[in-house]
């Protein structure tokens, strides 16, 4: 009889840091999520510094409450995912858009030398989020057994993961940044110099909704206050996210004839203002060129847990292509 195998997942991203102790299945014996403020120290060196402790920290609380699970015999690593851009083969952030004052980052080792440092013998695996989002789906989600598919992930950032005919979309570690694709060609054609203001991701992350609410006027400090305010003057936010989101879907669609798109990421919880208008307006494009090119667009059932999982199946990702 197989022996049941664990792994530690972590999932960084803009605003939080999550973590989960996986079984081989994907099921969670513990989670973790606690709010990461990339400015607090105003310099990214004391912060890349907090934010690694902390990871070691979270694990070595793992190792101590869950002994048996984390022991050598049957513990397979710990996989970490994190917004990029990044360089998933190397281990490396590079220049990350949501961490302020980041440049090139060997977080892989650096978070691995932290833990075993600490008496926690293990190794540290590293993936993009959306991408680890998209393995997350493929395994215990709702993309089990396709070949081609893509989960775009939406919050702080806008993440796309993409697996192609069974592997991650990955040149020499990088790739899969379809969130920073342009949307509005014509603000990038009169602000050049303000090019992320015009992307996917300047259009329709939450970063991207409360800078464009703030510019109208907004005088909140989140999403959640943003969507509790009701104004019907933001709706039209909502609806150049639904815009920007559908044409995203229709380079991915196009560039890749997916089996399917899935949805996930912190903003699933604000589906109502922009997924039934995000649907129709890809429909509607994608048809008027081939509708050979449509695939169905749905949450992922991974959910604002796909991060997570993902990062939990890198270790056994790995060990498999080593065998």
């Amino acid at each position: 009889m197989k022996k049941q195998t664990y792994t530690i997942g972590f999932d960084l991203g803009g605003t939080k840091l999550a973590a989960a102790l996986l079984t081989d299945k994907g099921e969670m014996l513990d989670f973790v999520k606690v709010p990461v403020d990339m400015k607090r120290e105003n310099s990214a060196a004391k912060t890349q510094k907090r934010v690694i402790q902390l990871m070691a920290d979270i694990a070595l609380d793992f190792k101590k409450r869950f002994p048996k699970e984390t022991s050598a015999s049957v513990f397979k690593g710990i996989g970490l995912a994190s917004a990029g851009p990044l360089n998933a083969a190397e281990g490396k952030l590079i220049n990350p858009v949501n961490y302020p004052g980041w440049k090139i980052v060997p977080i892989r080792d650096l978070v691995e030398k932290e833990i075993n440092k600490q008496g926690f013998k293990t190794k540290v695996f590293f993936q993009h989020d959306a991408t680890a989002a998209a393995l997350a789906e493929g395994w215990v989600g709702g993309a089990k057994g396709m070949a081609s598919f893509a989960v775009v992930s939406i919050g702080t950032g806008i993440g796309s993961g993409i697996i192609f005919n069974h592997f991650p979309c990955q040149s020499q570690g990088m790739g899969s940044e379809c969130g920073h694709l342009i949307a509005d060609f014509n603000k990038l054609k009169n602000n050049p110099d303000k090019l992320h203001h015009c992307t996917v991701e300047g259009i329709a992350s939450g970063t991207g909704l409360l800078r464009r609410a703030r510019e109208m006027g907004f005088t909140g400090n989140s999403v959640e206050e943003l969507v509790e305010s009701k104004d019907p003057k933001y709706n039209v936010l909502y609806a150049d996210m639904a815009w920007a989101l559908a044409t995203l879907c229709y380079d991915l669609s196009l560039t890749f004839n997916l089996e399917k798109i899935f949805i996930s990421g912190g903003l699933i919880k604000i589906k109502h203002l922009y997924l039934k208008e995000l649907k129709a307006n890809y429909s509607k494009m994608i048809r008027q060129l081939n509708p050979m090119f449509e695939c169905k667009i749905e949450i992922a059932k991974s959910k604002n847990h796909a991060g997570v999982l993902g990062a939990g199946y890198l270790p056994h990702l790995y060990s498999q292509k080593k065998s």
